[in-house]
């Protein structure tokens, strides 16, 4: 289109130029022939172009579908994903996990021909703290929502916890009718990765977009390995009650049994993400110009906002409006005119 639109200029230039010098010199009737054949051959690739252009638009279903309005923006997705991973990395890196109030229990009965007794076991965890470290997220751009999954490692953490083991003895009581053990112990988190699945959606509000993470209930599996000063002193309490109430604690096998529920199966814990807040971001634009004297006001205002896998689009409003001179002095002189 650029080669084509140089014998156009040129010849309206010398058609200018001859105008503008007042030359009274009358073009030969070949002249005007050759100069109106060849604005006929501009004219007719001009519309050949125009009619290529709108076939290609009506071809592209982007196009097509662009969403209404004065002015319509288009940001690639690869620039928002690029967004959206450094911010995952830069919160998660600087997130650390605080996890209180997790329990786990079991009990069984004992048999040997009858039902000698019954097994409680209940362990409370106080606190965990854990670091988490991010993966490379996954993120699906289309039907209006950004798909997120979202990867992340607890390389390592402590905790505090306790465990209440107690034995009724219903057929053998005075020989071990009643065990009630209580000690307090401490551990270290077993590193495991796990995965954050969600969306985020975007949602126009008058001059804001509000940026909503939308999770599903999710729960982690978090397995704690107890220190060996908290298995030292387990086993000790356990040396206490050997004789008769030995062969009971054998065949309970309460080391067994800790390490089942504690490194084994772990302890079910529900994250906390409906707590994150929705992100309010700006979506107009107010400026002012002067022109002649009076002052315009320009302002761009977001009607819609469409994802696709690409792209997202916003459309825009622009509106115009005159200012009253009088109330739209510069910051700069009204300050001068104050003092």
């Amino acid at each position: 289109m650029t080669a084509a639109r140089v014998p156009l200029v040129g010849t309206l230039a010398l058609l200018l130029a001859l105008a503008a010098g007042g030359c009274t010199r009358k073009a030969e009737p070949g002249q005007i022939e050759a100069w109106n054949a060849e604005l006929a051959l501009l004219q007719a690739e001009q519309d050949s172009l125009r009619a290529r252009a709108a076939e290609l638009v009506a071809a592209d279903e982007r196009i097509r579908n662009l969403p209404k309005g004065e002015i319509v923006v288009s940001v690639p997705t690869v620039f928002v994903r690029t967004v959206v991973e450094r911010l995952f990395q830069d919160v998660v890196s600087r997130v650390t996990l605080h996890l209180s109030g997790i329990k786990a229990h079991a009990q069984k009965e004992v048999k040997k021909v009858v039902t000698l007794g019954k097994f409680v076991v209940d362990v409370d965890i106080d606190r965990v703290t854990g670091t988490l470290r991010p993966g490379k997220p996954g993120i699906v751009f289309g039907g209006d929502r950004v798909s997120l999954a979202l990867p992340v490692t607890i390389s390592e953490g402590t905790g505090e916890a306790r465990i209440h083991f107690v034995w009724d003895g219903k057929n053998i009581a005075g020989l071990c009718g009643d065990l009630d053990i209580t000690q307090k112990v401490t551990g270290t988190i077993i590193p495991d990765d796990y995965m954050v699945t969600g969306a985020l959606s975007l949602a126009n509000r008058g001059r804001k977009i509000v940026a909503t993470l939308r999770f599903p209930e999710t729960r982690w599996r978090i397995r704690v390995r107890p220190s060996k000063e908290s298995w030292d002193a387990i086993h000790a309490l356990l040396r206490e009650k050997q004789g008769v109430c030995g062969w009971v604690l054998d065949k309970v096998n309460v080391p067994g049994l800790l390490t089942n529920l504690t490194e084994e199966n772990g302890f079910s814990v529900k994250l906390p993400l409906n707590d994150i807040r929705p992100i309010v971001l700006p979506a107009g634009v107010r400026d002012s110009v002067t022109v002649g004297g009076r002052t315009l006001s320009i302002a761009a205002r977001t009607n819609s906002i469409r994802i696709d896998r690409d792209a997202l689009w916003f459309s825009a409003r622009v509106e115009i409006e005159g200012l009253d001179p009088a109330t739209a002095r510069r910051p700069e002189t009204a300050r001068s005119g104050s003092r």
